[in-house]
Order: structure tokens, then sequence, then C-alpha cells
């Protein structure tokens, strides 16, 4: 398998107002170049860092999925030149990283 995102803009279903939307597919280049039939599943909007969720990108990827969510979207912000796009993809990354948790002085990381 060779995984790659595949980044589009469209309108969200979820809003009734023309809102426009990234959306983030995982697709397998050793299928074909052509999007859907290279279609593997979404990229979670949101991934726990500590346990496995439900998201068929976790079933596939388990233990590697932040590592493999990382990879796939600082790959895709390399080649992209649409600002919109480059914008959610940085804050697709910011969600990854585990957050600093503060207490008594005392820094701890989720």
């Amino acid at each position: 398998m060779h995984p790659q995102l595949c980044i589009f803009r469209g309108k969200s279903p979820k809003y009734f107002f023309d809102k426009q939307s990234v959306h983030f597919a995982v697709i397998d280049q050793d299928k074909t170049e052509v999007y859907p039939a290279n279609f593997i599943c979404i990229l979670p909007q949101h991934m726990s860092l500590i346990a496995l969720d439900s998201s068929i990108f976790s079933r596939i990827f388990k233990e590697r999925r932040i590592e493999m969510a990382k990879k796939l979207l600082k790959d895709a912000l390399q080649t992209e030149s649409d600002p919109q796009i480059k914008k959610a993809i940085t804050e697709r990354l910011r969600q990854l990283e585990p957050k600093s948790l503060s207490l008594n002085g005392r820094v701890f990381k989720a």
C-alpha cells in the first residue's frame, strides 16, 4: 500500500449556507492514480493520541495512525499551493500534537 492524501475543497453538507470546507481522503497510489477508484478512507478530523478510536483510518494503521497522519499531512503540505488548503493542513497537524498540561508548576504532556 502506498497511501497519499487527496485534498479538495467542497461544500460541507452540515451547513445550510454556502461554506467551503476542505476534505481529506486517504488514497492508495498502488491501486490506481484515479480518484475515487483508489479511495481507502477519510482522514478523521480528530484522533485520540492515546487510545485507538473506531475510525477506519485507525483500524487500518492501528498504533501507527498518528505517525501516518503526520506523514501524509506533511507530504501534502510540501506539494500544496492553495492557501486555504495549506491552512487546513497546518490546523490538522497542530491537532495531532500532544497538549501540555500544567499542574502545580509542573508541565505534563498528554
